[in-house]
């Protein structure tokens, strides 16, 4: 019998019952102190979480089963826990994160109609992430992988008096169905036919299954992936989800959501990796995404949107690595992308706060370094980690991305120094503008003024972790090691050379230079080329005219649909039934006919039934 420590019931019980005492107590009596119990949830989960690590980190990690919640003959579905350093390393970082951005958002979202509703479903979106990051088996990560979406569909549309943000909500919730339905593929098949999807046992076995039962098992993986952690095609839902509050998306974009696509992955990576060519497309369409979305976001003037592509990018990068097989690599970014992107998108949401709106756009702000200094050291910090500038947090774990990268050589080569460069020019042209241009809206920010403590300590000690998580990265790599499949290469992490660190600092600071060039040199370009030419404008906003093809297909699917159901609707259920009532009409009208009202017709059909009668009694 494995015992199982009281933290982990302490991952899970805190929240429930933050939960209840919140809704059941707080929420009808003292709404404006729902976030009270919930805060010191986040305290509990965090230290729960740090105690956790530390005992994989002594390579003491287990698989166990607290209860059976499903049980039907010889077939049943466990809730059990899985504590190793795959899912130790992210639940600390989610721990963390997250606690720190329910501090900030409790000075973020005072007074705002609903706040015991938001926190109420914020936190349960926490917990969703927690217990998807401690499942041991398909089945419980399926319900909670679901329980997030569900979430995200309330927080992206949680101030529903806006036609947009109704509308985001809808789009990010149809898109993950598309994404949620392989993965539940996957589980149905798993389940039939094994009847058991704990990922411990289903490990032992992955080298033993079919080819066939792989690959399938692989794409389907992949496709859920690429939903949920918006990658190309299918991204195009997260930077229209900055219509949630910034809390929301801070939460979404660091540490919850988005990040469970890539943790699927690293969960499946013993099916994964023994797929011929699947790693090196997951390699493609990352590299892919990572271009596509840093040349987007280069585009943006809106603060969070800058930054919600700048998460599509980074997906992209993670997805990258691992696709390089360096699986340590891309978990170890996933870490550290969560620090400096809560740091950026909390200083974006200091920005929205002082103009009193829920975002700004680049024309709205400027110059504000010497007015909100607090503010532009932590989002220089976060920058800097983002563009991968050395001694920070980004440096370590971006370098060790692009040493697998020149490890394979060719193509790869190219693409990560191309993402390197792209990263630091969108990021920098955002820090540029927002702190040192000048403003061409002298309105919005009349008075631009710090947060108060309760949102500017959370990003202060987020800036610390965006600087300093990175020099964690061997025990990082010890703890990975914990509970790793024993079929699977382990997930090592090599120091970067000389020449692969000095090529991505150039490639970092010559994006950075680019962005100093076109933003304060010529302060004037970033505006010009969209007034000069309106029509690659208009091509940018539509994502290079890629958001044209969601639309076109569910306006295909739509139209294919319409006209099935018309086909099915009138011709064949109303020919049917029109043809059922003729058949009955004629048969009656036949009837009448017959039926004259005479008697000696009666007398007829009466002496021509009893014949009837009397023969077939003579026959039995």
């Amino acid at each position: 019998m494995i015992e199982i420590p009281l933290a982990v019931y302490l991952l899970f019980l805190a929240p429930l019952a933050a939960l209840a005492v919140g809704f059941f107590v707080t929420r009808p009596l003292k709404p404006e102190w729902t976030h009270i119990p919930i805060l010191a949830s986040c305290v509990v989960v965090t230290c729960s979480a740090a105690s956790l690590a530390g005992m994989v980190y002594e390579g003491r990690g287990l698989d166990g089963t607290l209860f059976y919640w499903m049980v039907a003959g010889d077939w049943s579905v466990p809730f059990g826990v899985r504590i190793d350093g795959v899912g130790v390393s992210v639940l600390s970082m989610v721990s963390l994160v997250g606690a720190l951005i329910h501090v900030y958002a409790a000075g973020y979202m005072k007074g705002e109609p609903g706040f015991a509703r938001f926190f109420l479903v914020f936190h349960l979106f926490y917990l969703s992430m927690i217990g998807l990051l401690v499942s041991n088996n398909y089945v419980q990560f399926y319900l909670f992988w679901e329980l997030v979406g569900v979430c995200s569909y309330f927080l992206i549309g949680y101030w529903m008096h806006k036609e947009t943000a109704r509308r985001a909500a809808m789009q990010a919730f149809l898109t993950l169905r598309v994404a949620d339905f392989g993965l539940m593929l996957a589980v149905l098949v798993i389940l039939g036919l094994y009847r058991n999807t704990r990922f411990a046992a289903l490990y032992a076995v992955a080298g033993a299954l079919p080819a066939g039962l792989l690959a399938l098992l692989g794409v389907l993986f992949v496709w859920a992936a690429a939903g949920k952690s918006a990658l190309f095609p299918l991204y195009f839902w997260l930077p229209d989800a900055m219509e949630g509050p910034t809390p929301v998306s801070a939460l979404m974009h660091a540490a919850t959501m988005v990040t469970a696509g890539i943790f699927l992955l690293v969960r499946s990576w013993p099916f994964i990796s023994l797929v011929p060519g699947l790693p090196e497309f997951i390699a493609v369409v990352g590299a892919a995404t990572a271009i596509f979305a840093a040349l987007l976001a280069a585009s943006q003037t809106d603060l969070k949107r800058i930054l919600a592509y700048s998460t599509v990018s980074h997906l992209g990068l993670m997805a990258f690595g691992l696709g390089l097989r360096h699986v340590g690599a891309g978990v170890f970014h996933l870490v550290t992308h969560g620090f400096f992107k809560a740091v950026l998108f909390l200083c974006a949401g200091i920005l929205a706060h002082a103009a009193h709106k829920s975002t700004v756009t680049v024309s709205e702000v400027g110059g504000l370094w010497r007015k909100m200094p607090l503010t532009f050291v932590c989002f220089t910090a976060a920058a800097l980690s983002l563009a991968g500038f050395p001694f920070t947090a980004g440096f370590y774990s971006k370098d060790a991305i692009l040493d697998a990268a020149f490890a394979h050589g060719g193509w790869a080569v190219a693409a990560g120094l191309a993402i390197a460069a792209g990263s630091a020019f969108y990021i920098f042209r955002m820090l540029f503008l927002t702190f040192f241009g000048s403003r061409a809206d002298q309105q919005t920010m009349e008075h631009p003024h710090e947060a108060p403590p309760v949102m500017a300590v959370p990003v202060a000690f987020l800036a610390l972790g965006a600087i300093g998580v990175g020099w964690l990265g061997h025990g990082l790599m010890r703890m990975l090691l914990s509970g790793w499949p024993p079929s699977v290469p382990p997930p090592g992490l090599t120091e970067p050379s000389h020449a692969v660190s000095a090529a991505a600092l150039m490639a970092a600071a010559l994006g950075a230079g680019a962005a100093y060039w076109t933003t304060m040199r010529l302060p004037s370009w970033d505006w010009d080329w969209r007034r000069e030419r309106p029509a690659l404008a208009a091509l940018f906003a539509e994502d290079l005219g890629w958001r044209r093809v969601p639309a076109a297909c569910v306006s295909s699917a739509v139209w294919f649909a319409d006209k099935v159901g018309r086909v099915l609707d009138h011709d064949s259920w109303d020919a049917a039934i029109e043809g059922s009532a003729g058949a009955c009409r004629r048969v009656s009208e036949a009837g009448g006919r017959l039926a004259t009202g005479s008697i000696s017709d009666s007398l007829w059909w009466v002496m021509t039934g009893a014949a009837a009668l009397l023969a077939w009694a003579g026959y039995r």
